[in-house]
């Protein structure tokens, strides 16, 4: 799979963006199949789902982006959510990822917490990671000591979850049969 960056005012001036005009400026392959993508200053984190893990990619150079660093999860990473010098993956069977991203080239996983089901979505806010686990619902983990989360609450939706965003005091859910 490949990493697109678009250019969405490449042909306008900045206060005009016409989405009919979205201009690919740069692509990467990754080992993967790249499910999700978050961005943090000069770096793009994918969840490369199978051969992949978490892949960094610094985009500094938007028409030359090079890969830097990567983890390997244990299974298959389908989200990926940043916050602070953190990027947590939704990594399937093997639940929730906290990995340490201060040092770009050289991700290192500090803490994990092991779902019911298998993850497919992550956001966070605050000191709280919302995980869209499968058929489990949704599970809120507190992650204010990354090295160490744990669950304090969880809503069962009736199907299968597989998203989830948050804003403000919601959490919005994406739940389907299978």
């Amino acid at each position: 799979c490949m990493v697109f960056l678009l250019s969405l005012t490449a042909a306008f001036p900045t206060h005009a963006q016409d989405s009919l005009n979205v201009t690919m400026i740069g692509h990467i392959d990754t080992p993967g199949e790249a499910y999700d993508v978050a961005v943090s200053g000069d770096y793009a984190y994918v969840a490369d789902e199978q051969l992949g893990g978490l892949r960094v990619i610094d985009i500094s150079d938007p028409f030359d982006p090079v890969e830097v660093g990567f983890y390997d999860t244990p299974d298959r990473a389908r989200a990926v959510t940043v916050s602070g010098d953190y990027a947590y993956v939704a990594d399937g069977s093997s639940g929730l990822s906290v990995i340490d991203i201060s040092d770009p080239t050289d991700p290192v996983e500090v803490g994990f917490y092991d779902t019911p089901d298998e993850s497919y979505g992550v956001a966070v806010s605050g000191s709280y990671a919302y995980v869209a686990d499968r058929e489990s619902g949704l599970r809120v983990i507190d992650i204010s000591d990354p090295s160490n989360p744990n669950e304090v609450g969880y809503y069962d939706t009736p199907d299968y979850v597989r998203d989830v965003a948050v804003s403000g005091s919601y959490a919005y859910v994406t739940d389907c049969e299978a």
